[in-house]
């Protein structure tokens, strides 16, 4: 099984805690929203956690959580699949997108994870950039 990031370590913490400074530093809960490009449901709920317990409360917020059932060798492939083109895996074009990678997981592994654990999965084998926004 794969070691687990730090939590700290993980973008999504890093701007959860920033998020958590600007309120602290005073900022409105929807200026922080748009800041960090959060829902405003989200910051609220950081707020909360923030007034009741500090910073920490906040660092401490969705530590734990299962282990991934794909080990490194599988990390490993689909790292290996995001530094090529998307088409050599059955699509119709080279681009790779988050619901790509989605149905790629799905097929190869048999699980299906959430659009947010996705990226965060392509964010973790720093290659979040390699997922191009789908156009609606």
């Amino acid at each position: 099984m794969l070691p687990r990031p730090q939590p700290d370590t993980l973008p999504s913490v890093a701007r959860r805690m920033e998020a958590g400074r600007m309120l602290v530093g005073g900022a409105s809960v929807e200026a922080v929203a748009d800041a960090l490009h959060l829902s405003v449901q989200t910051v609220r709920r950081y707020k909360a956690l923030v007034e009741e317990g500090g910073l920490d409360a906040l660092g401490k917020m969705g530590v734990g959580g299962r282990a991934s059932v794909l080990d490194r060798a599988a990390l490993d492939w689909i790292a290996e699949a995001l530094q090529g083109p998307a088409r050599a895996h059955g699509f119709e074009s080279d681009a790779w997108t988050n619901a790509r990678l989605r149905e790629l997981i799905e097929r190869r592994y048999g699980v299906r994870y959430s659009r947010v654990y996705v990226w965060q999965i392509a964010t973790n084998l720093k290659l979040g950039h390699a997922l191009s926004k789908s156009r609606r």
